[in-house]
């Protein structure tokens, strides 16, 4: 007689099991995400870094070829050259720069004699080293140019972006009236306005500034130890050098983050609201041909909503002043832009030094350090200056 064994039972999850494991699971997924964030944060700023470092050393290798003379915006009635337009050859950019007249405007929309493609249709070209990885839409914030003489289409109602024809030599969607010059996150430090300049020591001033406010039609056109390292040059033949860098150039800022433009960003993030909307509500500024997208350091509040009266922010408060109330052309800054210090890291923001050094300047840094670090030659003396 044959003994019978009763079959292995099989058993699986009970309904509680399943739940725990899936709630311990939802656990460690919540405490892994933020550290895979910053990681990704942390990547996204080490390439922004190498973005600044490639500036400076481009920079550098410039003044190298010229006698020590450097690299400065040119705007006057007739020509807009924009800093990082004379940087192209520098950064591996020689194909793109040979293509490109550098004796006419940014935005002329016919080809030079010897050339086959107009300046604003070049000025469309993404250039990865001018863009901050962690500023978002890169694809979006293509930049018009509000220059009614000179532009090929008007400021338009709605946004558009430019898209070349078959030949690459034109924009085939005229009757758009598109953006189509490709954004930079970054902008040389040109000076510290008139505004903000302070009698008596006090953290929110500054101990040097420009001597006098920007011209209404122009700029910022009268030299000062309130210059930064780039000036910039409005047709008067300004060639600034390193020479001219008294307070080292391990301690003057050449360029800083300047992010998200042209969309206005502040503190608490994109500024568009129910009532005013990109492209109405803009900052002057974000395209890498640009003049107009130097950096002054003018203050604001915390809110990034006004500027240079009563300021107490210099980094990370907005991109810039909205040309809602900074028109172009009859606002504070006249023709130039009106761009502030600002990036999408969470500490502060990036810069490159004359030296090439890059250093991440604290979002709280007070106006009077950050401001003497723009200057070339303010003579400043902190004791704190290195504590930013």
């Amino acid at each position: 007689m044959s003994i019978l064994t009763p079959a292995r039972l099989r058993r699986g999850f009970t309904l509680v099991e399943l739940l725990v494991v899936i709630a311990i699971i939802g656990t460690l997924v919540g405490l892994l995400l933020p550290a895979v964030q910053a990681a990704r944060e942390s990547a996204r700023r080490n390439s922004c870094s190498n973005n600044m470092k490639q500036i400076g050393t481009a920079t550098q290798t410039f003044a190298d070829g010229t006698g020590g003379t450097l690299p400065n915006s040119l705007r006057t009635a007739s020509l807009r050259l924009g800093f990082f337009v004379r940087l192209l050859p520098y950064i591996e950019r020689e194909a793109l720069f040979d293509r490109y007249d550098p004796t006419v405007s940014w935005s002329k929309n016919t080809a030079s004699s010897g050339f086959t493609i107009p300046n604003y249709v070049l000025a469309a070209t993404r250039i990865n080293s001018y863009e901050c990885p962690s500023a978002p839409n890169p694809d979006q914030r293509f930049d018009y140019d509000p220059q009614s003489s000179s532009q090929p289409y008007a400021v338009p109602s709605t946004y558009a972006k430019a898209t070349t024809d078959a030949a690459g030599t034109a924009f085939s969607n005229v009757s758009a009236s598109p953006g189509f010059a490709a954004p930079s996150d970054y902008g040389a430090t040109i000076y510290v306005d008139v505004a903000l300049a302070g009698t008596t020591p006090d953290d929110n001033k500054a101990d040097v500034a420009a001597s006098v406010a920007p011209v209404a039609d122009k700029g910022n056109t009268t030299p000062s130890t309130g210059d930064g390292l780039l000036p910039k040059d409005y047709g008067d033949g300004s060639k600034p050098r390193f020479a001219d860098v008294a307070d080292g150039l391990s301690q003057t800022i050449l360029a800083a983050e300047s992010a998200g433009r042209p969309f206005l960003y502040r503190k608490t993030g994109r500024a568009d609201d129910a009532t005013n909307k990109f492209p109405t509500l803009r900052v002057n500024g974000g395209g890498w041909v640009r003049p107009a997208s130097d950096i002054s350091i003018d203050g604001s509040n915390v809110p990034g909503t006004t500027f240079r009266s009563s300021p107490t922010a210099v980094v990370n408060a907005t991109n810039g002043e909205s040309m809602l109330t900074a028109a172009y052309g009859s606002g504070y800054y006249g023709s130039d832009g009106g761009s502030e210090v600002f990036a999408f890291h969470p500490g502060g923001a990036l810069t490159v030094f004359g030296d090439g050094s890059t250093k991440l300047i604290q979002k709280d840094v007070t106006i009077r350090v950050f401001s003497s670090l723009v200057t070339r030659a303010g003579n400043e003396h902190l004791g704190d200056k290195d504590k930013y």
